[in-house]
């Protein structure tokens, strides 16, 4: 599989995006996940196109890969259905305070990022999740007289389409794209179709999502494929002695079960626990394991993974950083120069914009 889109294909791809205002209304379905009536995303409206450069065969066997070797990378927590409907439920939940700093700074933000950032004809976001995050930014570019192209990258499927279905008639045009970001070919297809669009890109990662795609080395990837009017939107949580209060809670300790409720592993079987470490320099990680506390044995597409009594799987950590300068460090020593920041209004949720230096 190539790793790589054809100029062809980037016009072809363009003229798809350009006929979406003229073909028929046609509502696309998700029924694995099972939203909330009340805050329901509106239907998708506009036919809403994918591409693909991650199969789901490839991510099959990843999973299988993850139970053998006991342990469960970040981007397995949002594949199967029970793993994006306890996600969806996550960022909903009052008691998850990232989703709810991360939309008071945007909000902040926002206003300020359509006025700076007139000239940004696409927004990328790079790991969008359910989209309800870069949804505020293409709200206010639109209110704002500028409708937006949308390009949602991420590893899920099903969270794709829910980010389509945020967007829908927000943005000027909707392109899904299913990647392993930590592969530099989807990476570098991925911001050279937004680029193709015409006009720079803003390329956002937000909700504490840096930390998961590796701080250290992701913006010097991003770095990379930018154009110098392009612009990089992070933000990330800052450490705190109550950090770890954010995540022992029901709702959150079903979002570390959800890839083993796929499987049909419950809390019955063993004991998740939840602890803080350092991570390198300004760095901390909330680590999550599970230990197994009887004989287990789970099936895995075809195959059967015996776990024994007394068994850990680790799962992935989240990063905190030691302060805001810890932060903007990591991008500024990556070819960025800080142009604004934002806080929460409890200090402890920064946002920044950066611009190829």
């Amino acid at each position: 599989m190539r790793n790589f889109l054809r100029p062809a294909e980037f016009g072809q791809i363009e003229q798809f995006l350009h006929g979406l205002r003229r073909m028929a209304r046609q509502r696309a379905r998700y029924n694995a996940v099972q939203m909330a009536p009340k805050s329901t995303a509106p239907a998708v409206t506009q036919p809403f196109k994918t591409i693909v450069l991650l199969r789901e065969q490839q991510i099959a066997e990843q999973f299988c890969d993850a139970f053998q070797q006991r342990y469960l990378p970040e981007h397995l927590f949002y594949w199967l259905p029970s793993s994006v409907q306890a996600w969806v439920d996550l960022c909903r939940s009052s008691e998850y305070k990232n989703a709810s700093r991360a939309l008071e700074v945007l909000n902040l933000a926002s206003p300020v990022l359509a006025q700076q950032l007139f000239h940004i004809c696409t927004l990328c976001g790079l790991g969008c999740g359910e989209g309800s995050k870069d949804r505020v930014l293409l709200e206010q570019f639109a209110s704002s007289g500028k409708r937006l192209n949308y390009v949602a990258a991420d590893f899920s499927q099903p969270l794709l389409e829910l980010a389509a279905a945020q967007v829908d008639g927000i943005a000027r045009t909707s392109l899904g794209c299913k990647l392993d970001i930590f592969d530099d070919g989807h990476l570098d297809a991925t911001v050279s179709l937004a680029q193709s669009l015409g006009g720079p890109v803003l390329c956002s990662v937000l909700g504490n999502t840096l930390g998961a795609f590796d701080p250290d080395k992701f913006p010097r990837r991003l770095r990379t494929y930018m154009r110098d009017h392009g612009r990089f939107l992070f933000d990330g949580e800052i450490f705190s002695e109550q950090t770890l209060d954010g995540y022992n809670n029901p709702t959150n300790r079903r979002f570390a079960l959800g890839p083993l409720t796929g499987v049909g592993i419950s809390e019955e079987d063993g004991k998740l626990e939840f602890s803080i470490t350092r991570a390198g320099d300004g760095l901390f990680a909330v680590t999550k394991h599970f230990i197994a506390t009887r004989d287990l044995r789970v099936h895995v597409g075809s195959n059967s993974i015996e776990i024994q009594s007394g068994e850990k799987l680790r799962m992935s950590s989240s990063i905190k950083y030691l302060n805001e300068s810890a932060l903007l460090s990591f991008v500024e020593a990556a070819g960025f120069m800080i142009d604004s920041r934002w806080r929460s209004h409890d200090g402890q949720f920064v946002l920044a914009c950066s611009a190829p230096s």
